[in-house]
């Protein structure tokens, strides 16, 4: 019994590995958040395709008792359900129940068959029903012990030795807890890490590398984008007028009316002190240019504040560049600026679009 418990547990403890190293490689990937239905497609299959991998590595290094595989899928199923759609953790339970079966192909494997479809039918369930009453931790756990139960019903039944069936239950009851606890920080730290990475300190807007990040993205996708540079006119003036906690006031207000916007697939990145850019996704460049001229009347119209509440009114002046077939978004980009130039030489408060020559 000694030596079964040692191997159940070096098992388990790779398993948990293997989930620490794919729940790190799911959040540094750029599956990103799909928007359009090719992108929610592709998403979908990356996802069910990674959760399959994972769960057959998992059965890889699973520990065979009695026939009975023990392992950490029912984990990975519980944390699918949670941080991801259900169709891909439906899909998921369901392929690698089929998998189990055509691998081992006897009465345990049909069993597991049985289980993954009441699984798939029944996790994402509880976990939309729990979404909003339970905290995320607590959710996991009403998950995993939920998840738990067949696994224990059927250990109990297959195997005679009762004292084996609690030494088994124990360490994954055990075990499952504590990496839920564990694992569920983890992915708490490191999504925290990575948007601190992502993101402007000041405004939470998107910050100047993931700014070159998304144009290499779109760039490789071969979309039809617009880009807009924008700069806070006589910001300098500001600061020197206001102080510079005033001008960060501005600049976290001025992140607000961006986020208040919305059109097509649109994305604003903080790339400077005062200066901002704009991923417009849409090949219809009359749709943009509407958006960024609008965006600039808000602006102009927008009654903003100082720290004591004083109002102020500033405006932007945008450069506006649309990318042609055949061009790098870095000579778009490089265009786009060349237009914001001239809208600050002519007078500041304006949009320039640059057509290509």
């Amino acid at each position: 019994m000694y030596a079964c418990k040692e191997c159940t547990m070096v098992s388990l403890l790779a398993n948990i590995g293997i989930m620490f190293f794919a729940i790190y490689f799911y959040l540094r990937s750029n599956f990103g958040s799909p928007n359009q239905d090719n992108e929610k497609i592709s998403y979908f299959i990356k996802c069910i395709l990674l959760e399959v991998l994972v769960g057959i590595v998992l059965l890889s290094f699973s520990t065979v008792i009695l026939g009975i595989r023990f392992d950490f899928r029912f984990l990975m199923f519980c944390f699918s359900a949670k941080y991801i759609d259900w169709k891909i953790t439906s899909s998921s339970i369901l392929l690698l129940g089929i998998l189990r079966f055509v691998w081992d192909n006897n009465d345990i494997a049909q069993i597991n068959l049985v289980v993954s479809i009441l699984l798939a039918v029944t996790l994402p369930l509880i976990a939309h029903y729990t979404k909003d009453k339970l905290n995320e931790l607590t959710q996991l756990l009403v998950l995993v012990t939920y998840a738990l139960i067949p696994t224990i019903v059927f250990t109990n039944h297959l195997i005679a030795d009762k004292k084996l069936v609690l030494v088994i239950c124990s360490i994954l009851v055990t075990s499952g807890y504590a990496a839920t606890y564990v694992m569920h920080y983890f992915i708490t730290d490191l999504y925290k890490l990575i948007v601190s990475a992502s993101t402007d300190h000041l405004t939470a807007l998107k910050n100047v590398r993931t700014f070159n990040n998304d144009l290499m993205d779109v760039e490789r996708e071969k979309k039809a984008v617009t880009l807009a540079v924008i700069d806070i006119d006589y910001f300098k003036d500001y600061n020197d007028s206001f102080g510079h906690d005033n001008g960060d006031v501005l600049l976290k207000q001025m992140a607000q009316v961006f986020n208040e916007l919305s059109a097509f697939d649109t994305d604003f990145y903080r790339i400077g002190g005062e200066e901002f850019a704009v991923i417009i996704d849409t090949p219809n460049q009359r749709d943009a240019e509407a958006f960024i001229h609008d965006l600039q009347e808000i602006v102009a119209h927008r009654r903003f504040s100082t720290t004591s509440g004083d109002p102020v009114s500033v405006t932007i002046s945008v450069g506006v560049a649309h990318n042609r077939t055949g061009e790098t978004l870095k000579k778009t980009l490089k265009r786009a600026d060349v237009a914001l130039y001239k809208a600050k030489k002519g007078g500041r408060n304006q949009v320039i679009v640059s057509f290509p020559h």
